[in-house]
């Protein structure tokens, strides 16, 4: 019986989760410009608009994978060093660095969001692609740091001990031991990073400045002329780009550890 319960209410869970994602599908389906649902006259005119014929949304969506790909490759770039060198020496240095990439991902996202609108328009980049970039950059930059941390920890000592006996240099081991090894939990920070950079928005608002739209700004302008389904296409991409990177780093890198279990009681 408690099995029973136990099916009915995961099921129940699923049907909470699905429910929202099968209405939004649904709507971006309308030919009108009405989010309705039941979708009128179903097309996939709304798609069309999105990626290919209407500007706005076009050039949304480009500066946004500009922005998600551009802030996760730097962010992962800066986190490897700090990794590495609170992982090899742990010294006070690293440890300072450490915590200043973890501290914006701990902050109110307004309260950073406020503090870089701040920054940019005192340095003049308010408004800039560039001022995008790096402040999401610094946003998520303790995804990739965490991320890089697991998978330096979860190498063996032993390893990097017999390298050095046969005469290794630390060069030497960080090419051939290290590196290979933590490529995947690389990999799935950068992903982490690129798919919240993706679906940020308060951050976003504060330092574009009104000067351009990601695709999370577009939406909350068009939400001014009410509910149309070009919107719902917009998060239709959200769901699948989340699906899409999750499925990735679930496939290739080590998602138990990531989601911190410990690997010695399997």
């Amino acid at each position: 019986m408690s099995r029973l319960a136990g099916r009915l209410y995961l099921a129940w869970c699923a049907l909470f989760v699905l429910a929202p994602i099968v209405v939004v599908c649904a709507a971006a389906l309308n030919g009108g410009r009405t989010m309705l649902f039941p979708p009128e006259d179903p097309t996939l005119e709304r798609f069309v608009e999105f990626f290919v014929s209407d500007p706005v949304w076009t050039r949304a969506l480009q500066r946004s994978i500009l922005i998600a790909v551009a802030s996760a490759a730097i962010a992962t770039l800066i986190a490897w060093p700090t990794a590495y060198g609170l992982w090899r020496r742990d010294t006070k240095l690293s440890k300072l660095l450490a915590a200043s990439m973890a501290m914006p991902f701990a902050l109110p996202p307004i309260v950073f969001g406020v503090g870089l609108g701040f920054l940019w328009a005192f340095s003049g980049l308010i408004g800039t692609i560039p001022a995008g970039i790096l402040s999401h950059a610094a946003l998520h930059g303790a995804l990739p740091l965490a991320t890089i941390s697991i998978g330096l920890q979860s190498i063996d000592r032993a390893h990097l001990d017999a390298a050095a006996t046969m005469g290794a240099t630390e060069r030497t081991a960080f090419r051939t031991i290290v590196l290979p090894q933590t490529i995947p939990y690389t990999l799935s920070g950068f992903f982490f990073a690129l798919v919240l950079s993706f679906n940020e928005f308060i951050v976003m608002f504060f330092v574009s400045a009104s000067a351009y739209a990601t695709v999370t700004l577009q939406i909350f302008n068009s939400l001014r002329n009410g509910f149309t389904p070009t919107m719902a296409v917009g998060a239709i991409v959200f769901i699948l780009t989340s699906v899409a990177v999750f499925s990735l780093v679930a496939r290739f890198g080590d998602l138990p550890r990531l989601m911190g279990a410990d690997p010695s009681r399997r």
